[in-house]
């Protein structure tokens, strides 16, 4: 294993060769929410400073938040398409191009954090399987995965933690996973960009929306909704995309800069989710907000509802389905991952 000390000569060397009477190099990247964003702006941010620190500003990133250059649901074709050197967009609207990567949205398949962090592990088998395919399909290179913790549902006069409290209501989704959950289970779905679900809750064109914990900050879905209902069915995982075209064209030394500081401010960022999700939670409460979780028996009725789900996914999306759910079968048997979410014993029979 190389130790810290000789890598750091090696990027030395390399930057040192690589850039010797070279021209500054600057990447575009697109972000949707504020720079300031705890979750993915802050990340990328710190991306940006380490990159231009460790190039000795030989490689610049200029930042384009608040979709100044593109819209959520445009980041990833953004990127794919080299219209923009890099972007960070949810893992479901990858799926729209290889649509096996909506194993993470699967419901009640990835619900507690040691399957999360060991599933999104730079040498996870299931997440090695996914950056491949979205290189090869999409001309797009990984940089890292952020998360912005589980999805939840905002609501307005009571939590929706029995299933059967869904049934009619009209419910807004980011993506088709996580509409396909409530419709499975008797709402009456649509797929909205987050951007338009504080909005949509405020004119009551939607009586439930489902996003991630964040959106209680980076989209003040709590100007619009009074309970939050933690399912916590599936995470809601970010990537943030280099265009592979950019990234080739870059020095050996700029791309050893790229990935090693990208390796180090995912690591960052995942240790500090957990916390931004429990500020986010403690801001809900500030702020006069029901927060409901599920009971064992509730989570048991809400995989009863969503059963098909899975069998669904097996049967559409080909041999990487097969092949990313055989990984997660051999993943279940890892010490780290073989307990279920919690101890809390079912009341149900």
């Amino acid at each position: 294993m190389m130790t810290g000390r000789l890598f750091s000569f090696l990027l030395s060397f390399l930057l040192i060769s690589g850039n010797a009477g070279a021209q500054q190099t600057k990447l575009r990247a697109t972000l949707q929410a504020p720079i300031a964003n705890p979750f993915y702006g802050v990340s990328l941010a710190r991306f940006k400073e380490e990159v231009e620190r460790q190039s000795n500003k030989s490689l610049l990133i200029e930042i384009f938040d608040k979709e100044q250059l593109f819209r959520d649901e445009e980041v990833v074709g953004a990127v794919s398409s080299g219209a923009v050197d890099i972007g960070v967009a949810a893992s479901f609207h990858y799926a729209k191009k290889v649509p096996a990567i909506a194993i993470l949205d699967q419901p009640f398949v990835f619900n507690f954090p040691a399957l999360v962090r060991a599933t999104v592990s730079p040498e996870s088998e299931i997440r090695q399987l996914i950056d491949d395919a979205i290189l090869s399909d999409m001309g797009m290179r990984i940089l890292w995965w952020q998360s912005l913790g589980d999805t939840v549902f905002f609501s307005n006069g009571r939590d929706i933690a029995d299933p059967e409290r869904i049934k009619g209501l009209r419910v807004a989704a980011p993506g088709k996973p996580m509409a396909e959950l409530s419709a499975r289970c008797g709402a009456r779905p649509t797929i909205l960009p987050i951007e338009k679900m504080q909005g949509a809750l405020k004119d009551e064109t939607i009586d439930v929306a489902a996003a991630a914990m964040a959106a209680i900050h980076s989209r003040e879905l709590w100007k619009a909704s009074n309970t939050v209902t933690r399912t916590a069915h599936a995470p809601l995982e970010f990537l943030l995309a280099i265009n592979e075209k950019s990234y080739q064209s870059l020095s050996p030394g700029h791309r050893a800069v790229i990935v090693e500081v990208a390796r180090r401010v995912e690591r960052e960022t995942r240790e500090h989710v957990a916390e931004l999700e429990l500020k986010a939670v403690a801001f809900a409460n500030s702020k006069g907000m029901k927060v409901v979780s599920l009971t064992p028996d509730q989570v048991a009725e809400w995989r009863a509802c969503s059963a098909d789900a899975i069998i669904d996914f097996m049967s559409t999306h080909g041999d990487l389905a097969h092949r990313l759910m055989a990984a997660y079968g051999r993943l279940r048997t890892d010490p780290c991952c073989a307990m279920g979410p919690g101890e809390a014993p079912f009341t149900r029979r």
